[in-house]
């Protein structure tokens, strides 16, 4: 029988995490990844003087223990944080429009007219909703007014999350502000309440990468003393007999076979659909319901005299209305200084999404066309870039669309059934990097209280006996 207690299945920043979370604990942990190299998605890559990030390319972050583990991994040194006086801008009318962050400049800024900023200010006087499934579009119209959902969340929705607001679910994509209607009836209300009772964040939110790039806090994770990490490893097969999980798979070919108590799937939708479908149908019937979109990223390196704009923000989302061909543009060589050389700029634009899927299967060439003659007259941008690279994802990220919470509640009653079975990807709870990590410990932490709670038996049993 195996030593090891917990066996996570992917190598991505959601297992990654979690087996952190778990090693802290004294719990003996492997993690089995497919892949030549941990990180999933998440890589960073460094040529021609220039780093880019193949996925995320930061870490927006207001959880105290996405601190905690900062810290403790000594990424403290090496975190890049934003620089806060950067401006935000959407794309209206054509044209780049910064967005105000406080309420005054909020009213008076030209992005909306006056019958919107009306709308706005009585928002307060709208009934609380009451259906659970409402959509994003939904919820955005009927609180604040078409104009704010046409001109600011929809570029949110669909630049950052590559979905569509006409289906996701505000439950699932905007849970703050649902939760502030229901608590308060009233976001302006909930928000007022709060100030007023002071029920401010325990740490301040903060935009910030690392030195290396991502790929640093995925390195660092991977070297977690006391997690055993296996790349390579294709698993075949998932079974349940008795208080253990089975799991086979191969490498190179050989095959490979492990027992545990607790396995965590931290694989996509699809994946864990496949492998769990066996052992329960209804279970991978559920996940195999999970939609994903594509997703692509092309950097653009050029020379900072061939830009007219001064950059002085963070990047730019575009809204469905002014019908670009791409979602949103961060300018990654402002936010951090290290990822262009010091006399060039380095632009990342994100693409496909739901809003345009075929462009998943478009070609380099004729993406760069479309990025570039969108960005050049939003940018001034004369002449042609001396870098470009682009990055693609089939299955980039899972669409929070439909009745999305229903379906979650369900997954979960099925694995009430499934002892020491848990599931921890990115179609849970949000698919930012720190909520991936967030989720990590969640899991780590609902495993510890079981197998605390199981102390005695747990002694009796070597092979399940908790690393000291």
């Amino acid at each position: 029988m195996s030593e090891t207690t917990v066996l996570i299945v992917g190598g991505g920043i959601s297992g990654l995490s979690t087996a952190w979370w778990l090693a802290q604990q004294g719990i003996s942990v492997e993690v089995w990844e497919v892949d030549e190299r941990p990180g999933g998605k998440i890589r960073t890559t460094r040529e021609a003087g220039y780093t880019t990030e193949r996925a995320a390319g930061l870490l927006v972050n207001f959880r105290n223990e996405i601190d905690h583990l900062i810290k403790q991994t000594g990424l403290t040194h090496r975190k890049r944080v934003r620089d806060q006086s950067l401006n935000r801008y959407l794309v209206h009318r054509g044209e780049l429009t910064q967005v105000p962050m406080l309420m005054p400049a909020l009213i008076a800024s030209p992005l909306w007219s006056l019958s919107a900023k009306l709308r706005l200010m009585t928002e307060i006087l709208v009934p609380k909703g009451h259906q659970d499934d409402e959509t994003v579009s939904s919820f955005i119209e009927r609180r604040l007014g078409k104009e704010i959902l046409d001109t600011a969340m929809d570029p949110f929705v669909s630049g950052t999350l590559a979905s569509d607001p006409d289906l996701a679910e505000a439950r699932s994509v905007l849970p703050r502000l649902k939760l502030l209607e229901q608590r308060y009836g009233s976001l302006t209300m909930g928000m007022l309440i709060n100030r007023l009772l002071k029920r401010r964040r325990a740490n301040k939110a903060d935009t910030f990468s690392f030195a290396g790039g991502m790929t640093e806090l995925i390195e660092v994770l991977a070297h977690t003393p006391g997690v055993t990490l296996r790349c390579g490893m294709r698993v075949a097969s998932v079974t349940k007999i008795q208080d253990y999980w089975q799991i086979k798979a191969s490498k190179g070919g050989m095959q490979h076979q492990i027992s545990v108590p607790h396995l965590v799937m931290s694989t996509p939708a699809d994946i864990c659909s496949n492998l769990l479908t066996p052992e329960d149908p209804p279970l991978g019937q559920l996940l195999s319901e999970i939609e994903y979109a594509s997703v692509v990223v092309l950097h653009v390196g050029l020379d900072s005299s061939r830009v007219n704009h001064p950059l002085d923000g963070t990047g730019f989302l575009v809204s469905r209305e002014n019908k670009m061909a791409f979602n949103g543009n961060l300018w990654m060589s402002r936010l951090f200084s290290e990822r262009a050389p010091s006399d060039k700029m380095l632009l990342t634009t994100y693409l496909g999404g739901a809003r345009h899927p075929e462009q998943i299967d478009q070609s380099d060439e004729l993406l760069t066309e479309i990025v570039l003659s969108g960005l050049k007259p939003l940018l001034g941008i004369t002449g042609s870039p001396d870098y470009i690279r682009v990055d693609r994802h089939a299955m980039g990220l899972p669409l929070y669309h439909g009745q999305y919470q229903a379906r979650l509640e369900k997954i979960e009653n099925r694995l009430r059934v499934l002892p020491g079975l848990y599931l921890n990807g990115n179609y849970q709870h949000g698919v930012s990097v720190r909520e991936r990590m967030f989720q990590g410990q969640q899991v780590a932490q609902k495993i510890a209280v079981k197998l605390k709670s199981g102390e005695r038996f747990l002694a009796q049993e070597p092979s399940l006996a908790l690393a000291r």
